[in-house]
């Protein structure tokens, strides 16, 4: 049988006169729904649910200290169940389950808010049953009027193993607060560290951690991570001892955490969308008209010009190996989310049955692997600014795709765990060697190889035999990567022997190389069908050849 190490009971009501209770910022309306709910004849109880850090707690705190603040007016007594008690739940505990059903039935009519419910009953079936069987007779009886917070996809779970015991709660759903909510609790939080730090901030440091925490999400659930990052800025401030955080301190701390480079952190999105196309055309080689219409798109949805319930881009990208598909999504993921570690790559090979569905959006509730989540959603909720690319995507089951039709929709998809993953700031890429003889053939005949004409004519035969039109026709551009001139070959062979003189930096290595002698052995490498690969490993071999000869002796 269960045991609890420690039972502790506190007033809130008297928190709340001794000053120990949270202001409030916003979350009237969520507030005023608690005490209607609390306040019903029948099924007045509320579980108050969100993902960890966005305000679960602080909620219901402040609608007690509300309630103590109306001189009494109200009958029912604020009693919290102390989380510490959940949290040291164990085999070994000291209390058994029979002195916690006595605490409970001991109480007074009350209203009773167990905080972090989710986590001690989440994937742990025998202790649900032994809480269910204690809590909803009280909670029917309306003796004691329930308050239970959990994460989301701990009441998904719960729904999926006691739906009965739901149906005497209201749930609350909490989603982020507005951009001014945000500010108005970063202003109160930093009164409060000013206060006991005598440290300030300058004036635009709440809008820049605002902004930083909106375009990296990795950095947590508002508005605790906005939170985090202003008190660990002024820590940093206060090891320099400096007076003031300054946006210095709060680049240094986004950086250290996101691991952005300062300089690129510090570069803004317009900017970034200025120079996108150059930045990829100075690295892709020979794909024009691609980088064009990558570009294009991302700029319009970061600018908002497009639908915001769709990803800020989707392309299908055809072309022979070796032409710069997969290098063109790395660099697009670097140069638009500021990292090269947001790069989400998926083998679609490897979801060639339909049962592997599972893998990607994770287990349904009570099934094994359940609790892993799915590969791809979990990646995406993890990093949610990031570019997914889905490699040789022709060769997934036709199900994988009905996902993927989904997620080109509607922006969204619904975790095996029941949680509603967002798309909208990613970009997805899928690479596919369909249509490749076509794209040969009409690179010979000088075709333009981007035209409506060319795909709809060349193409999209081929691609109808593996995709539905209708998942076609999702993506924002079908895009056709050309085979490489020899004039292409020669300036990949330049960029790649400037990334082996990089690595080599420290031996003071330099290459002097005759163009036209480069340019003859290239020729012999020319193979519409392999593209820069057999150039690549040619110049990789003898360049790092010579360097080791030279070193060596």
């Amino acid at each position: 049988m269960p045991e609890f190490s420690k039972i502790s009971y506190y007033d809130l009501k008297l928190e709340s006169l001794n000053n120990r209770l949270p202001e409030a910022v916003g979350r009237k309306e969520e507030m005023s729904r608690i005490a209607r709910v609390l306040g019903r004849h029948q099924n007045c109880n509320c579980l108050v649910a969100g993902p960890a850090g966005i305000g679960k707690t602080t909620l219901v705190r402040t609608w007690a200290k509300s309630v103590a603040s109306k001189a009494g007016k109200s009958s029912l007594p604020l009693i919290e169940l102390g989380t510490e008690s959940f949290n040291a739940l164990n085999s070994t505990a000291t209390v058994p389950l029979q002195k916690f059903k006595e605490a409970l039935e001991s109480l007074p009519s009350c209203v009773l808010f167990i905080d972090d419910f989710g986590q001690l009953i989440y994937n742990k079936s025998i202790v649900l049953n032994y809480m269910i069987q204690l809590l909803k007779p009280l909670a029917e009886s309306g003796k004691i009027k329930l308050v239970l917070c959990m994460e989301t996809k701990e009441l998904r779970w719960l729904e999926t193993q006691q739906p009965n015991f739901l149906g005497v709660f209201e749930t609350i759903t909490l989603v982020a607060q507005p951009a001014a909510e945000q500010a108005l609790i970063l202003k109160h939080a930093l009164k409060a560290f000013t206060k006991t730090s005598g440290i300030t901030a300058e004036s635009g440091v709440i809008d820049l951690i605002l902004s930083l925490a909106a375009r990296f999400p990795t950095l947590g659930q508002l508005p605790t991570s906005d939170i985090n990052i202003l008190d660990e800025s002024l820590s940093l401030a206060r090891s320099r001892n400096e007076i003031t955080i300054s946006e210095e301190n709060v680049y240094k701390i986004v950086s250290d955490k996101t691991r952005v480079p300062l300089a690129q952190l510090k570069t803004t999105d317009k900017e970034i969308l200025k120079n996108l196309e150059k930045d990829l055309s100075s690295k892709i080689i020979g794909q024009k008209q691609p980088l064009f219409k990558i570009t294009s798109a991302i700029k319009r949805a970061r600018l908002g010009l497009k639908n915001e319930n769709r990803p800020l881009g989707s392309f299908l990208c055809l072309g022979p190996s070796g032409v710069g598909k997969t290098e063109t999504a790395k660099l697009v993921a670097e140069k638009v989310f500021g990292k090269k570690e947001s790069f989400i790559r998926i083998d679609m090979s490897e979801f060639a049955e339909a049962h592997a569905v599972a893998r990607l959006v994770g287990a349904p509730a009570g099934y094994v692997g359940f609790d892993a989540g799915g590969g791809l959603t979990n990646a995406v909720k993890e990093s949610p600014h990031s570019l997914v690319l889905l490699d040789e995507i022709e060769k997934a089951h036709p199900k994988v795709f009905d996902i993927f039709l989904q997620i080109l929709d509607d922006g969204r998809l619904t975790s095996g765990q029941g949680e509603m993953v967002d798309f909208t700031q990613t970009i997805i890429m899928a690479t596919s060697n369909l249509g490749v003889n076509e794209i040969i053939d009409g690179f010979k005949k000088g075709m333009d190889l981007n035209s409506d004409l060319f795909i709809q004519d060349n193409l999209m035969m081929e691609l109808a035999k593996h995709f539905r039109l209708e998942f076609l026709n999702r993506f924002d551009a079908i895009l056709v990567f050309n085979p490489l001139t020899e004039k292409d070959l020669l300036e990949v062979a330049k960029l790649e022997i400037k990334k082996i003189e990089s690595r080599a930096a420290r031996h003071k290595v330099k290459f002097k190389i005759d163009p036209i002698v480069l340019f003859a052995k290239i020729s012999q490498l020319s193979d519409p069908r392999f593209g820069a690969r057999p150039v690549k490993r040619f110049v990789e071999t003898t360049c790092e050849n010579l360097i080791t000869q030279k070193l060596l002796g």
